[in-house]
C-alpha cells in the first residue's frame, strides 16, 4: 500500500494511502458475497439468490461501503506499524478517491504532543503548617462518641435530632405524584434531607399521630414539581431518640483502638490522626502547586481532538453519577440552574489543565528515567500483604488482571515522590 505522510501542526500527521487495485478488487468481491448472503428476494431462500440476479439487486455504493469498512482497520494498523506511530486520540478518516479500480484513504492521526519542559526542580513550594488545637481534638472525640449513639424508642414528642418512622403520601392539587409515597420511612429531623419545611412540621408530634405537612417545592426542582404546593399525609409509627453514650473506660474499651487504654491515650491518638490528615492534605496541596507551576511553564501544543476526547470522558462520568442519583442530565441542569454550554466550557478548561499536568509528568519520568521495577512491585505487594495479614500469593491473585493499573499507580506515585522531594520545602 503506497503512502504519503505529511506532518501537520499540533502533533498531527496526515497519511494518504493508495490501496493496490488487486487488494481493493478482492475487498469488493468479499463485500459483494457478504451482501449476497443476506439478500432476500421473493422465490429464493435468504442467501441463495443466483449471482447474476444478486448483482442486479446490490448497488455499487453498498459494495463500496462494505468494502471500505472492511479495509479501514487493517489499513490503519498497517500505517501505525510501518510508520511507527502511536495515536494519542481517536483518528479521523476520509475516503478521498473511490472507484471500482482505486481506493484512497486519508487518515489524520493525533500523536502525543511534544513537551518542552521549563523548570521542574528547585521550585521551593512551601507546605502549610500542621498544628493541631485542643478544640480540634475535642471535636474529633465528640464525633467519635456520637458515632456510637443508638436510637431508642421514645414516647415523647419528636424533636430535632430524633428519627421518626412513618408512612407518607404526597399529592399536588389532590393528585399523587411519582416518588411521593413511602412506608416505614426513617427520617432524622434536622437532617434537611426532605423539602424545606417538611421536617419542621413533624417536630412536636408523637407516635400514632397523623400529620398533614404542607410544603412548596423549590423553583429549582424537577419540572413537574418545581414551585408547586404539595400536601403530604403522614402517619408516625415511632419516634426514636438518639442516645449518645458517656465517654468512660467502658466506651474506650468498646472502641478497641490499639494501644488506647484511657481518655488521655484517646486524645493522643486523635491528635496524631488529625496531624497526619493535615500533613497529607498540606502535601497534596503543595504538590498541586508544583504541578500547576511546571505545567504553566511548559510549552505544549494540544490538538483540539485530544481536549475534545477528554471532555467527552468527563461528560460521560458526570452523566453516570447523575443517573445513579435517579436523575436525567436535563433534570440536573434544571435543578442546579446550570447551562450545558457553561459546564462544557468549564470542562474544557479543566481538561486542558489536566492533560498538561499528565504530559509534563510523563516527560519528567522519561527525562529522569523514573520507572517501576519488578522489585518495586514486589515490595508494594508485600506491604499490602503485611497490612492486611495476607499471603503475598493471595495479593497477586486478587490483583490479577488489574496488575497493569497497579503498576501504573506505582509509577505515578514514584513521579509524585520525585517532584515532592525536589520542590516542596
Amino acid at each position: 500500500m503506497k503512502r504519503v505522510v505529511n506532518k501537520l501542526e499540533k502533533s498531527k500527521v496526515e497519511v494518504i494511502c493508495d490501496v493496490e487495485e488487486k487488494v481493493w478488487r478482492e475487498a469488493q468481491e468479499k463485500a459483494f458475497k457478504k451482501l449476497a448472503k443476506n439478500l432476500e428476494l421473493k422465490g429464493f431462500r435468504k442467501g441463495s439468490v443466483p449471482e447474476q440476479m444478486a448483482r442486479k439487486h446490490i448497488d455499487t455504493g453498498s459494495i463500496f461501503n462494505e468494502g471500505i469498512n472492511s479495509m479501514l482497520q487493517p489499513a490503519f494498523e498497517e500505517v501505525l506499524k510501518e510508520e511507527k506511530l502511536q495515536p494519542f486520540a481517536r483518528p479521523s478518516v476520509d475516503v478521498t478517491k473511490v472507484s471500482d479500480k482505486e481506493l484512497q484513504l486519508k487518515f489524520i492521526i493525533v500523536l502525543a504532543p511534544e513537551v518542552k519542559l521549563g523548570t521542574y526542580k528547585g521550585l521551593a513550594v512551601k507546605k502549610a503548617a500542621t498544628t493541631v488545637s485542643e478544640k480540634e481534638v475535642d471535636e474529633a472525640i465528640e464525633k467519635l462518641v456520637a458515632q456510637q449513639a443508638s436510637l431508642v424508642v421514645s414516647e415523647a414528642p419528636a424533636k430535632k435530632g430524633d428519627t421518626v418512622v412513618m408512612d407518607f403520601v404526597g399529592s399536588v392539587d389532590g393528585k399523587e405524584f411519582e416518588g411521593g409515597k413511602a412506608e416505614n420511612y426513617s427520617l432524622e429531623l434536622g437532617s434537611n434531607s426532605f423539602v424545606p419545611g417538611f421536617e419542621d412540621q413533624l417536630v412536636g408530634h408523637k407516635a400514632g399521630e397523623k400529620v398533614d405537612v404542607n410544603v412548596t417545592f423549590p423553583e429549582q426542582y424537577v419540572p413537574e414539581l418545581a414551585g408547586k404546593k404539595a400536601l403530604f399525609k403522614c402517619t408516625i409509627h415511632e419516634v426514636k431518640e438518639k442516645v449518645t453514650p458517656k465517654l468512660d473506660a467502658d466506651l474506650i474499651k468498646e472502641l478497641n483502638i490499639p494501644e488506647v487504654k484511657d481518655e488521655a491515650g484517646l486524645r493522643e491518638y486523635e491528635k496524631k490522626a488529625i496531624k497526619a490528615e493535615k500533613a497529607n492534605k498540606a502535601q497534596g496541596e503543595a504538590l498541586n502547586k508544583v504541578l500547576e507551576k511546571i505545567a504553566s511553564e511548559a510549552k505544549i501544543e494540544l490538538a483540539d481532538e485530544v481536549i475534545a476526547e477528554e471532555v467527552e470522558g468527563m461528560k460521560k462520568n458526570m452523566e453516570q453519577q447523575i443517573q445513579q442519583r435517579g436523575m436525567t442530565i436535563e433534570q440536573y441542569y434544571q435543578i442546579t440552574g446550570q447551562k450545558a454550554e457553561d459546564v462544557e466550557k468549564s470542562m474544557k478548561t479543566e481538561a486542558e489543565k489536566n492533560l498538561r499536568v499528565v504530559l509534563c509528568m510523563e516527560e519528567i519520568a522519561k527525562v529522569e528515567k523514573l520507572e517501576v521495577s519488578d522489585a518495586d512491585v514486589e515490595k508494594e505487594m508485600k506491604t499490602i500483604a503485611d497490612t492486611y495479614k495476607m499471603d503475598i500469593a493471595k495479593v497477586k491473585e486478587i490483583l490479577g488482571a488489574d496488575m497493569p493499573r497497579f503498576k501504573a499507580e506505582l509509577r505515578q506515585r514514584k513521579i509524585q515522590e520525585f517532584l515532592a522531594k525536589e520542590n516542596i520545602a
